[in-house]
Protein backbone atom coordinates (compact mmCIF):
# COMPACT_ATOMS: atom_id res chain seq x y z
CA UNK A 1 0.00 0.00 0.00
CA UNK A 2 1.37 3.63 -0.98
CA UNK A 3 1.79 5.91 1.90
CA UNK A 4 -0.43 8.55 -0.17
CA UNK A 5 -3.33 5.56 0.29
CA UNK A 6 -2.46 5.02 3.91
CA UNK A 7 -2.96 9.02 5.05
CA UNK A 8 -6.57 9.69 3.24
CA UNK A 9 -7.64 6.45 4.68
CA UNK A 10 -9.64 6.25 7.49
CA UNK A 11 -11.30 3.72 10.00
CA UNK A 12 -14.91 3.04 10.83
CA UNK A 13 -17.29 0.45 12.36
CA UNK A 14 -20.65 -0.77 10.83
CA UNK A 15 -24.11 -1.65 11.68
CA UNK A 16 -27.08 -2.98 10.62
CA UNK A 17 -30.50 -2.12 12.64
CA UNK A 18 -28.40 -0.92 15.50
CA UNK A 19 -26.47 -4.60 15.05
CA UNK A 20 -22.51 -4.60 15.06
CA UNK A 21 -20.93 -6.13 12.04
CA UNK A 22 -18.17 -8.58 13.35
CA UNK A 23 -16.40 -11.26 12.23
CA UNK A 24 -17.82 -14.99 13.18
CA UNK A 25 -15.07 -15.53 14.49
CA UNK A 26 -15.56 -13.31 17.13
CA UNK A 27 -19.25 -13.98 17.68
CA UNK A 28 -18.64 -17.97 18.14
CA UNK A 29 -16.06 -17.16 20.83
CA UNK A 30 -18.40 -15.07 22.92
CA UNK A 31 -20.80 -17.77 22.46
CA UNK A 32 -18.78 -20.41 24.35
CA UNK A 33 -18.73 -18.26 26.78
CA UNK A 34 -22.41 -18.22 27.57
CA UNK A 35 -22.75 -20.03 30.28
CA UNK A 36 -26.28 -21.46 29.44
CA UNK A 37 -24.98 -23.02 26.34
CA UNK A 38 -26.23 -26.85 25.97
CA UNK A 39 -22.90 -29.61 24.92
CA UNK A 40 -24.94 -29.77 21.35
CA UNK A 41 -24.22 -26.03 20.43
CA UNK A 42 -20.84 -25.72 22.35
CA UNK A 43 -19.58 -28.98 20.21
CA UNK A 44 -21.47 -26.94 16.85
CA UNK A 45 -19.39 -23.92 17.87
CA UNK A 46 -16.18 -25.73 18.21
CA UNK A 47 -17.01 -27.35 14.82
CA UNK A 48 -17.50 -23.59 13.09
CA UNK A 49 -14.02 -22.62 14.90
CA UNK A 50 -12.00 -25.09 13.70
CA UNK A 51 -13.40 -23.89 9.97
CA UNK A 52 -11.77 -21.04 8.47
CA UNK A 53 -14.69 -20.99 6.17
CA UNK A 54 -16.53 -20.24 8.76
CA UNK A 55 -14.75 -18.08 10.61
CA UNK A 56 -13.81 -15.45 8.10
CA UNK A 57 -17.60 -14.65 7.32
CA UNK A 58 -18.83 -10.84 8.04
CA UNK A 59 -21.84 -11.30 10.04
CA UNK A 60 -23.67 -9.51 12.87
CA UNK A 61 -23.21 -10.06 16.39
CA UNK A 62 -25.54 -11.68 18.61
CA UNK A 63 -26.24 -8.65 21.04
CA UNK A 64 -26.09 -4.87 20.10
CA UNK A 65 -23.60 -4.00 22.71
CA UNK A 66 -21.14 -6.30 21.06
CA UNK A 67 -17.95 -4.86 20.13
CA UNK A 68 -18.33 -3.86 16.29
CA UNK A 69 -15.62 -5.01 14.05
CA UNK A 70 -13.29 -2.15 13.19
CA UNK A 71 -12.53 -1.33 9.37
CA UNK A 72 -9.98 0.42 7.69
CA UNK A 73 -11.02 1.98 4.40
CA UNK A 74 -7.92 2.99 2.16
CA UNK A 75 -9.29 4.51 -1.04
CA UNK A 76 -8.15 3.09 -4.69
CA UNK A 77 -8.55 4.79 -7.71
CA UNK A 78 -11.70 5.79 -6.74
CA UNK A 79 -13.06 2.91 -5.11
CA UNK A 80 -12.21 1.20 -1.68
CA UNK A 81 -9.98 -2.05 -0.27
CA UNK A 82 -11.18 -2.74 3.35
CA UNK A 83 -8.86 -4.06 5.53
CA UNK A 84 -10.06 -5.62 9.11
CA UNK A 85 -8.09 -3.80 11.32
CA UNK A 86 -7.84 -6.82 14.38
CA UNK A 87 -5.86 -9.24 16.12
CA UNK A 88 -5.06 -12.28 15.63
CA UNK A 89 -5.50 -14.70 12.54
CA UNK A 90 -7.37 -11.84 10.63
CA UNK A 91 -5.61 -9.16 11.50
CA UNK A 92 -4.75 -7.01 8.21
CA UNK A 93 -7.41 -9.26 6.32
CA UNK A 94 -8.85 -8.14 3.22
CA UNK A 95 -12.58 -7.83 2.76
CA UNK A 96 -13.74 -9.98 -0.28
CA UNK A 97 -16.69 -12.02 -2.19
CA UNK A 98 -16.28 -15.88 -2.36
CA UNK A 99 -16.29 -16.26 -6.06
CA UNK A 100 -18.84 -19.38 -5.49
CA UNK A 101 -20.92 -18.43 -2.98
CA UNK A 102 -20.95 -14.76 -3.31
CA UNK A 103 -20.25 -14.70 1.08
CA UNK A 104 -18.61 -11.33 2.30
CA UNK A 105 -15.66 -12.52 3.96
CA UNK A 106 -11.95 -11.64 5.34
CA UNK A 107 -8.87 -12.82 3.27
CA UNK A 108 -5.80 -12.72 4.80
CA UNK A 109 -4.04 -13.04 0.99
CA UNK A 110 -2.46 -9.62 -0.21
CA UNK A 111 -5.21 -7.84 -1.57
CA UNK A 112 -9.02 -7.84 -1.38
CA UNK A 113 -12.27 -6.90 -3.58
CA UNK A 114 -12.64 -3.25 -4.00
CA UNK A 115 -16.02 -1.04 -2.80
CA UNK A 116 -17.68 1.86 -3.65
CA UNK A 117 -20.05 3.88 -0.87
CA UNK A 118 -23.45 4.40 -2.02
CA UNK A 119 -24.57 7.29 -0.18
CA UNK A 120 -28.36 9.34 -0.42
CA UNK A 121 -27.98 11.52 -3.28
CA UNK A 122 -24.19 10.23 -3.71
CA UNK A 123 -23.09 6.73 -6.23
CA UNK A 124 -19.49 7.10 -5.39
CA UNK A 125 -18.99 8.76 -1.29
CA UNK A 126 -15.61 9.71 -0.16
CA UNK A 127 -14.52 10.04 3.60
CA UNK A 128 -15.52 14.20 2.32
CA UNK A 129 -19.38 12.76 1.81
CA UNK A 130 -19.76 11.80 5.64
CA UNK A 131 -17.20 13.60 7.79
CA UNK A 132 -20.03 15.46 9.85
CA UNK A 133 -20.84 11.83 11.76
CA UNK A 134 -22.76 8.45 11.01
CA UNK A 135 -24.43 8.35 8.24
CA UNK A 136 -26.43 5.43 6.02
CA UNK A 137 -24.84 3.87 3.27
CA UNK A 138 -24.64 0.88 0.82
CA UNK A 139 -21.72 -0.85 0.37
CA UNK A 140 -21.15 -1.83 -3.68
CA UNK A 141 -18.77 -4.46 -4.72
CA UNK A 142 -17.16 -3.43 -8.05
CA UNK A 143 -17.05 -7.07 -8.57
CA UNK A 144 -20.24 -7.21 -10.35
CA UNK A 145 -21.10 -3.26 -9.61
CA UNK A 146 -23.92 -4.65 -6.77
CA UNK A 147 -24.68 -3.59 -3.34
CA UNK A 148 -24.75 -5.97 -0.48
CA UNK A 149 -27.31 -7.75 0.58
CA UNK A 150 -28.24 -9.37 4.01
CA UNK A 151 -29.09 -13.10 4.02
CA UNK A 152 -30.31 -15.39 6.72
CA UNK A 153 -29.78 -19.36 5.77
CA UNK A 154 -31.64 -21.10 8.88
CA UNK A 155 -30.03 -18.56 11.38
CA UNK A 156 -26.96 -18.14 9.69
CA UNK A 157 -26.91 -14.00 8.45
CA UNK A 158 -24.16 -13.09 6.23
CA UNK A 159 -23.66 -10.82 3.45
CA UNK A 160 -23.70 -11.48 -0.14
CA UNK A 161 -23.42 -9.23 -2.78
CA UNK A 162 -26.30 -11.01 -4.90
CA UNK A 163 -29.46 -11.04 -3.95
CA UNK A 164 -30.12 -13.88 -1.66
CA UNK A 165 -33.80 -14.37 -3.30
CA UNK A 166 -33.37 -18.14 -4.03
CA UNK A 167 -37.02 -18.62 -5.32
CA UNK A 168 -36.34 -16.29 -8.38
CA UNK A 169 -39.99 -14.80 -7.85
CA UNK A 170 -40.12 -10.80 -7.78
CA UNK A 171 -42.39 -10.74 -5.26
CA UNK A 172 -39.18 -12.14 -3.07
CA UNK A 173 -36.75 -9.87 -4.10
CA UNK A 174 -34.51 -8.20 -0.87
CA UNK A 175 -33.30 -4.71 -0.61
CA UNK A 176 -29.96 -3.89 -0.28
CA UNK A 177 -28.69 -3.59 3.25
CA UNK A 178 -28.30 0.04 4.59
CA UNK A 179 -25.23 0.14 6.88
CA UNK A 180 -24.67 3.12 9.47
CA UNK A 181 -21.15 3.97 9.01
CA UNK A 182 -19.49 5.22 11.85
CA UNK A 183 -16.29 7.11 11.76
CA UNK A 184 -13.61 6.02 14.43
CA UNK A 185 -10.02 7.70 13.25
CA UNK A 186 -10.07 10.27 10.31
CA UNK A 187 -7.65 10.47 7.51
CA UNK A 188 -4.37 11.01 8.83
CA UNK A 189 -4.98 10.18 12.27
CA UNK A 190 -3.40 7.02 13.91
CA UNK A 191 -4.87 4.69 16.30
CA UNK A 192 -3.20 4.72 19.32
Amino acid sequence: MSLENQSSAFTANLYVNGTPVVLNQQRLKLRLRDPRITRRERLDVEVALASDDSTSILTLADHEDDKPLLLKFVPKAGKYEVLAVIRGAYEGGHLTVNVGTRHLYMNSGSEGARFSIRKHGVDQASFDDFAAGPGYVQLVSELNGRPLYLANDKGKVHFKDVDPNTSKHDAFNNDPVNFVIKIVDKPGEERK
